[in-house]
């Protein structure tokens, strides 16, 4: 049973396989152990033979749908295998004239080899759990064909003696004896598909004015997510592990019947699916979620074994992820992206991501003219960097005025008339996402009464209060540090 999901590829899969396929069954002449599904080979001699791939790793089995769930490997890897087989003796025969003996002079798996596409990759001198390191990089394209070929040779003695009569009575004098051995090679063979998992990664990246970063990352395959030594972030994409059920029993194949038992033997393999809560950030007050895309898929089903929340709508695959991070002194190069095999990673590459300059906006708002009903009001957008007018017309984003959207010309302003509020009146600069633009925005806003700008008001008083202020601290200090008793300075008055 499987109830708890993994934040990415679990490393023990990998030593459990390599320690587990030794626990396959020793080779035994009158026996051939195989997984039920194997395809076995006959020969004369050599009975019931194959070669099985025990498991390629790293892989994952990325459950994307019902009917899309490949197999990913990793560029470069290890694929382990088995295989067995009896060897059949004719049987010893005896008359008066000859006598024929059989016996095992020589059994082995002579040659191992793996091919991808066809094409040898590696051999070794044979073995009955033959394991081979692979490299793709090489290949054209990403959809494979890794295949598994053996030769077993069995080489057996006829050991044949014959009598030779001589007269009167015809009875035997002597045996002339012969031996010879006969060499049997059978190629067995077995293969699997796999696709090549490779990560690269794209995109866009910004620092906002108070010194956070701006990341989308883009990946067109399913992929984990992305970490910085201050924050993670995950995909939609969750782990399990779980053996591969078509290894449960082995049956043992004689000359005169076959049984199954259980077998000691479990490849485990790693499973991607679709995890209920979508993606995820950590820690939440450091990291923001801004947006996840990627094309819409029907979610695909768990086996009964896997208790797991299994979703039941369509969900969005995140191929693009967005966030904001509080990291002002980590860069893009810092930014490690995970794929959905164990160990496939790397490290983003600035000459892949676009900048985006995001800047600070100003807004002001004056009211113009008022009537008992309305109010003319000018709304004036620009950017606090440059002083350009921001026209929210022809980018994303908008002016929000008394509650309604309304968009700013080539100059930057808007002047409209709007029914009179009973008190303030509000506006605020929603800039659209930052990626979507070149030169990027925050955030802005302002008020005014209808009898003027609440913001000019509280500016005038501090203009005149602030040297007013000066003036009555200095008659102070002077009335305190000389004596003239000029303090307060309307004492004459």
């Amino acid at each position: 049973m499987t109830d708890i999901p993994f934040d990415s590829p679990p490393p023990g899969v990998r030593q459990w396989n390599r320690e587990n396929v030794d626990e396959f069954p020793g080779f035994r002449q009158e026996t051939s152990v195989h997984p039920p599904g194997a395809s076995l080979t006959d020969k004369r001699y050599v009975r019931d033979a194959y070669v099985e791939i025990f498991t390629v790793q790293p892989s994952t089995r990325a459950k994307l749908s019902p009917d899309t769930q490949p197999r990913y490997v990793a560029p470069t890897g290890r694929l382990l295998g088995v295989s067995d087989y009896r060897v059949r003796l004719p049987e010893d025969s005896e008359t008066e004239t000859e006598r024929t003996e059989w016996n095992l002079t020589a059994y082995d798996v002579t040659d191992t080899r793996l091919l991808v596409d066809g094409e040898v990759e590696a051999r070794n001198n044979g073995s009955r759990r033959p394991q081979f390191e692979y490299d793709l990089g090489d290949n054209i394209g990403i959809d494979h064909t890794l295949t598994v070929k053996a030769n077993i040779t069995v080489t057996v003695g006829r050991l044949h003696e014959r009598c030779v009569r001589t007269p009167p009575d015809d009875e035997c004098s002597y045996w002339i004896t012969s031996f010879e051995n006969r060499t049997e090679t059978v190629t067995v063979s077995d293969s699997i598909a796999v696709t090549e998992y490779y990560l690269d990664i794209m995109g866009l990246h910004a620092r906002y004015p108070d010194g956070d970063l701006g990341l989308v990352i883009i990946k067109s395959d399913p992929w984990l997510g992305y970490s910085l030594p201050e924050g993670d972030v995950r995909g939609v994409w969750r782990f399990y592990s779980a053996r591969d059920p078509n290894w449960d029993t082995l049956v043992t194949e004689r000359e005169s019947r076959s049984s199954t038992s259980h077998s000691p033997v479990h490849p485990l393999g790693v499973v991607a699916y679709p995890i209920k809560t979508g993606p995820t950030v950590s820690p939440a007050d450091t990291v923001e979620l801004q947006m996840v895309s990627g094309g819409q898929r029907q979610p695909p089903t768990l086996p009964g074994a896997v208790d797991l929340d299994v979703l039941e709508e369509p969900y969005t695959e995140s191929f693009s992820i967005a966030t904001r991070l509080n990291t002002p002194d980590q860069t893009l190069s810092d930014v490690t992206a995970h794929g959905l095999v164990r160990g496939v990673q790397t490290n983003a590459d600035p000459r892949l991501f676009e900048e985006v300059a995001i800047h600070r906006s100003t807004l002001s708002l004056a009211v113009l003219n008022t009537t008992a009903t309305t109010a003319t009001v000018r709304v004036s957008l620009r950017d606090a960097k440059t002083g350009d007018p921001i026209r929210t017309a022809t980018r994303e984003g908008s002016v929000v005025l008394a509650g309604e959207e309304v968009q700013t010309g080539r100059d930057g302003t808007l002047t409209t008339t709007i029914q009179r509020p009973s008190g303030a009146i509000s506006a605020r600069y929603e800039p659209g996402e930052w990626w979507l633009s070149t030169t990027a925005y925050v955030g802005a806003s302002d008020a005014a009464s209808v009898d003027g700008t609440a913001l000019s008001v509280v500016r005038s008083l501090y203009r005149a209060g602030v040297p007013v202020g000066l003036f009555l601290l200095a008659v102070f200090l002077i009335d305190r540090i000389t004596g003239m008793a000029v303090w307060p300075p309307w004492r004459g008055l």
